[in-house]
Formats: C-alpha cells, sequence, structure tokens
C-alpha cells in the first residue's frame, strides 16, 4: 500500500465548521506518519463577516502566531507551513499577494466554493445557482483563478459534484476545460478525500451520491501528465487518521491516476 506523507489541506475551528484545537492537528499528523503538513484554512479577509466559513479578520494574527509557534515546538518531527483555502475573487486578488508578499502565509491553495456580490460581503454559493449556470460560473472562476499564478494547486476542482451530480455532456465539457487550464499552467490538481470522510461520519453511496472525487473526472486526468497531489481536508484531527491510504489506493485502482504519495509545496 502507497503510503502519504503529506497533507497541505487542513482546516481550523476559525472557520466556524471545523473542530480541535491546533496544536491537536499537529499531533494527529505526526501520528498518521506525515512529513509536511500544512494548515489552510478558509482565508480570512478584511471587511467581511462570514459565520460558519471563515474567520473574522481579528483571528488573523492569532491564527499565523499560533501555528509559527507549532512550528518551532515541532520542528524536529514534523515540517509544518502556513497558507490558506480562497476562492478567486478579483476583488481580493492584490490581498492574497501581499499575503504571500509580506511572508503572511506560504501559500495559497484554489479551493473556489462562492464569490461575493460585487460591492458586498453576501456571499453567491454556486449550489445555491440554477444549475447549468452554477457549473458553467465555477469552471470560469476557477480557471482564472489557475490563470492568476497566485497558488500552489487545485483544491477539489471536481467540487462542483455538490450541485452537478449529472455525469453529461455540460460536466464532461466543463472538467476537460479545468484540466487543460491546468495542463496549460503547469499546477497539481488535488484528489480530495471528502468521501473518506463522508465514510467516517456513517454516509453511504446511495444516500450521499453528490460528493467528490469522481471518478469520472479523475479518468480524464488519469490520461493526462498533470500532477496530482492528495488533499485530506482535516475538519477534524480525527480526519488524519482515517483510513487515507487505502481510499486512494481503491482510486487508483479505479481510475489509473499517476498520483504524487511525496509532494512538496513550491512556495509562492
Amino acid at each position: 500500500m502507497n503510503k502519504i506523507t503529506y497533507c497541505y489541506h487542513s482546516h481550523t475551528y476559525r472557520c466556524g465548521h471545523a473542530s480541535g484545537e491546533d496544536e491537536e492537528y499537529i499531533k494527529s499528523a505526526i501520528e498518521a506518519g506525515f512529513k509536511e503538513y500544512g494548515i489552510s484554512d478558509h482565508v480570512i479577509l478584511p471587511n467581511v463577516i462570514h459565520h460558519n466559513m471563515r474567520g473574522e479578520y481579528s483571528m488573523l494574527d492569532g491564527y499565523v502566531k499560533s501555528f509559527k509557534t507549532l512550528k518551532e515546538k515541532y520542528k524536529d518531527k514534523i515540517n509544518i507551513h502556513i497558507g490558506f483555502e480562497a476562492e478567486y475573487m478579483p476583488e481580493y486578488l492584490n490581498y492574497y499577494k501581499s499575503l504571500l508578499d509580506n511572508h503572511i502565509v506560504e501559500y495559497l491553495i484554489l479551493g473556489q466554493h462562492c464569490y461575493y456580490i460585487p460591492g458586498t460581503s453576501v456571499p453567491q454559493w454556486y449550489v445555491t445557482m440554477e444549475k447549468e449556470r452554477g457549473l458553467t460560473e465555477y469552471t470560469d472562476y476557477l480557471i482564472k483563478g489557475i490563470e492568476s499564478g497566485l497558488f500552489t494547486y487545485v483544491a477539489h476542482p471536481d467540487f462542483f459534484a455538490i450541485f452537478y451530480p449529472e455525469w453529461d455532456d455540460l460536466a464532461i465539457s466543463c472538467s476537460k476545460k479545468i484540466i487543460n487550464a491546468a495542463i496549460k499552467y503547469n499546477i497539481p490538481l488535488e484528489i480530495n478525500l471528502c468521501k473518506a470522510r463522508a465514510k467516517y461520519y456513517g454516509y453511504i453511496e446511495k444516500d450521499y451520491p453528490s460528493i467528490y472525487p469522481i471518478v469520472n473526472f479523475w479518468k480524464l486526468v488519469a490520461k493526462t501528465n498533470i500532477k496530482v497531489v492528495i488533499g485530506i481536508d482535516s475538519h477534524n484531527p480525527k480526519h488524519n487518521l482515517l483510513d487515507n491510504n487505502q481510499f486512494v489506493d481503491s482510486l487508483i485502482k479505479e481510475t489509473g491516476l499517476k498520483i504524487d504519495f511525496n509532494y512538496r509545496i513550491n512556495k509562492k
């Protein structure tokens, strides 16, 4: 069985929908045998209050200081990296750039869940749109994020399964656009282990079919030379300790994917 040696997609209680203390995430990552661990909570934005999605701006300093302290404390056991999972939103690109340029965080991963209605902090969720519009806008925004050059990799590029579970001509066309953009800009795509977490909580396939990873999407990826990385997307320290290796091995057998089990992030 292959062995996962890293995770760069992990959250904290600050986002409002994850649980566990900061140090618990690091301890569980060490127990899981990871050599590299990145914290990438949902990006904290100035002048935005988005309950149960991202921490308020006043939490930014504490977030960074906490993991810098843990980075030093556990430096002999694991390499800790501080980042954010962020949506492509044109009005925040300069802010994202400042986070990287000023070394507040080391990296950003592109995780497109929503965007804000221009001039407001009101979230526009793809899942609330008419399905075809949601998939088209999701694809367009994701590709613009890839083109921006600000992101280390694309988190759950098949996230659209949540609001567009059909595998039809539109899903195939949008998937190919995403994959071609990743090829053009040489950016890795992340296999997100959402389905492994779902099984942990007792969900079964027939009750929760619209969940990524989408096997058909990754069969398309398997035909290319795109670098594929793993994202556990931990929302609880226990998620680092699930049967993640077995889940990924099963996915490899089903799709023919080649996955990088020793990936090291390219810091921006």
